[in-house]
């Protein structure tokens, strides 16, 4: 087991993920919104308005995850929502001007989450994390 623990990459994927995240959720603590909210606004705020099919396949959150994360969003007034157009069950998200007023503070915390993350590293492992990120892209 103890093999298996050190070994198997959905294991370690898992834990460099929950430590990634930790980082980042530190970071982001003075706009008050975790990774996971932050990463739906920045989605938002940088493609405009989306559905919540296209912010889960965007983000790689399951459809559930990504409704609570609007709808939180959406109470705490950082986006709005609109009926669709030509399907009244479906509704479009936005960033609205309390979402559009953390747009720098959000890019500037995520630039320097990533900064800290890449002074662990040298280019050589980047490009090794980044082509393996692509090829988990490619996973059902």
């Amino acid at each position: 087991m103890e093999e298996l623990l050190r070994e198997c990459l959905g294991f370690r994927l898992g834990g460099a993920y929950r430590r990634t995240d930790r980082l980042f959720n530190r970071i982001l603590r003075p706009t008050g919104l975790s990774s996971a909210h932050a990463l739906v606004l920045a989605c938002l705020l940088g493609k405009g308005e989306q559905r919540v099919q296209d912010l889960a396949r965007e983000t790689g959150f399951e459809g559930s995850t990504v409704s609570r994360l609007v709808r939180d969003l959406a109470r705490r007034k950082y986006v709005r929502h609109r009926p669709k157009p030509d399907d009244a069950r479906s509704r479009l998200y936005r960033p609205s001007a309390r979402g559009e007023s953390l747009r720098a503070e959000i890019e500037r915390l995520v630039r320097r989450a990533d900064e800290r993350l890449r002074r662990e590293m040298t280019q050589a492992d980047i490009a090794g994390v980044l082509h393996a990120i692509e090829i988990m892209d490619r996973l059902p």
